[in-house]
């Protein structure tokens, strides 16, 4: 069973620091998650982040003593420690048989989500070593990533992109099935 997922993350070059990840399996289940451990200062002194991801994020606007700061909602249910965001992804996964991950443009939600366990030898049996593209998907079949559907809301939020992902998988799905049938 597929589970089409997505992560934001800070990226500095060197390392890929997790800020949340959603993920929507084939049968309906979703899991949506914020760590509590990414560096909040590093993220608000990125433009892009503050003006992509941090609005989706659940945040407390001028907490009590701090005015003109925004900060992460630290008892907001999404907000978790890293360890408990794994054994949560491990679990879900685990709830899946023949789990697939997919994703769109794959490669760092990959490395986002394998380190949350360690490196990578250190990913639990069971859960799957690589993560297949929905990008690529599409060059096989001889479309590009702009014949693809369009997001209309939701953009980096991991929830409302790996729900998008879902219906980028569907259509690339039904657009197999007529090329297959010669439509």
């Amino acid at each position: 069973m597929k589970i089409f997922y997505d992560t934001e993350f800070l990226d500095d070059g060197r390392t890929i620091d997790l800020i949340s990840i959603g993920m929507v399996a084939e049968d309906g289940r979703e899991l949506y998650a914020v760590s509590c451990e990414f560096d909040q200062a590093a993220v608000c002194r990125h433009d892009w982040l503050m003006a992509n991801v941090w609005p989706s994020l659940p945040i407390i606007k001028n907490p009590h003593g701090k005015r003109g700061v925004d900060h992460l909602d630290l008892d907001h249910p999404d907000v978790r420690p890293r360890a408990q965001i794994a054994r949560m992804v491990q679990e879900f996964i685990y709830a899946t048989p023949n789990p697939d991950l997919w994703a769109y443009y794959s490669a760092y939600d990959h490395v986002a989500y394998a380190q949350l366990f360690g490196p990578m030898s250190q990913l639990p049996a069971g859960l799957p070593m690589q993560t297949d593209d929905l990008v690529t998907e599409a060059k096989r079949l001889g479309l590009s990533p702009n014949d693809l559907p369009t997001q209309t809301e939701g953009h980096h939020n991991a929830i409302e992109d790996a729900r998008h992902n879902r219906v980028m998988a569907q259509y690339l799905d039904a657009y197999a099935g007529r090329t297959a049938l010669g439509n």
